[in-house]
């Protein structure tokens, strides 16, 4: 029996993956607030995806310039690993685009705008909590 089960893991450890999730939760914006704010992050699908609802305030104050804004909303974009930050995939082009940072470290989102090759970069949230998970298939 012992012999068998070797043999298995030797045969399907490759097959093993291991993937990782973080979830910045709770991230607060000077600008808006907000009833859930939270960034979940598959690095292993390079897939980001926001999960938000702005509170009354913020919803009201937001519809009056534009209508089309919905009170909740889910957004998604791809992402990739890259110097210790995640970032996300580059939105627009040529001239100006538009790209997400997640520092784990300092459990911030940053935008980075990019306007005829000067770049800046702005603080979007500051996240309370930080959830890592690691998943195996």
């Amino acid at each position: 029996m012992k012999k068998i089960l070797a043999i298995c893991v030797i045969i399907f450890y490759p097959t093993l993956s291991i993937g990782e999730i973080i979830i910045f939760k709770d991230c607060k914006n000077n600008n808006y607030t907000y009833e859930k704010n939270e960034y979940i992050l598959d690095l292993d699908k390079g897939f980001m995806t926001r999960k938000f609802i702005y509170d009354d305030v913020s919803y009201k104050r937001l519809k009056l310039n534009d209508i089309t804004v919905k009170k909740e909303n889910i957004t998604n974009k791809g992402i990739i690993e890259e110097n210790g930050l995640i970032v996300s995939e580059i939105s627009g082009y040529p001239a100006f685009y538009t790209q997400m940072i997640f520092n784990k470290k300092d459990s911030s989102v940053k935008i980075r705008t990019v306007l005829n090759n000067t770049e800046g970069e702005s603080l979007v949230a500051k996240c309370k909590n930080i959830i890592n998970y690691k998943k195996e298939s």
